[in-house]
């Protein structure tokens, strides 16, 4: 059986030296960190976390905004891989939104500071965060079918519903407010349910 073709020393299956996959590594790590504690941040106060010279940053990531991006990026295909991981497809939708929260708030509070930003003004990130979570909007669409949801609301309403609950889940969570760990079930019974008291509608 091939082994394949054996790499140099310190240099990974793609052909990038290892040390090098390490320090961007730790530079993401680092600046997810830090722009979360302070957005103002310099680069090299994100440097000095990864525990880096500046110039070793610069190699990687040669302005601010090439660092945001692959935060983004880096976000993105984590969410990506969760998702794909909770298995959504595989049970009713109410259990799929809460797989799906259970997913997504831990990393909305690793990636906390996204929240924040105006990504919504790159077309480019819009189409990339949009095919990531796909399976979200495949999931709405078949609460609507399964009449989880009610049929006469407009898919388009209850996804971006969802996509604000999620969003709030992840802002409490790292605020303190809620355990990560309830947050599937709170933005799974929030969605389905509401947060009003059942029968409380007076009579009209």
């Amino acid at each position: 059986m091939s082994q394949g073709t054996p790499q140099p020393s310190g240099t990974t299956a793609d052909g990038h030296r290892a040390d090098a996959v390490r320090n961007r590594s730790a530079i993401l790590d680092a600046a997810v960190d830090v722009l979360a504690d302070d957005p103002s941040a310099s680069l090299a106060d994100v440097a000095r976390r990864a525990g880096l010279g500046r110039a070793t940053l610069y190699r990687h990531f040669p302005s601010r905004e090439a660092l945001r991006d692959a935060i983004r990026q880096e976000a993105l295909a984590r969410a990506e891989t969760a998702l794909a991981g909770a298995r959504l497809d595989e049970v009713p939708a109410r259990d799929g939104v809460r797989r799906a929260a259970e997913a997504l708030v831990p990393l909305g509070v690793r990636f906390r500071v996204l929240l924040a930003e105006g990504a919504d003004a790159d077309p480019d990130f819009v189409a990339e965060r949009d095919r990531a979570l796909a399976p979200l909007l495949a999931l709405v669409a078949r609460a609507v079918g399964e009449e989880a949801v009610d049929p006469s609301v407009d898919p388009g309403w209850a996804g971006m519903v969802l996509a604000n609950l999620l969003v709030t889940a992840a802002r409490a969570a790292g605020a303190g407010l809620i355990d990560p760990a309830e947050a599937g079930e709170l933005v799974s019974r929030t969605l389905f349910d509401g947060v009003g008291v059942a029968n409380s509608w007076p009579d009209r």
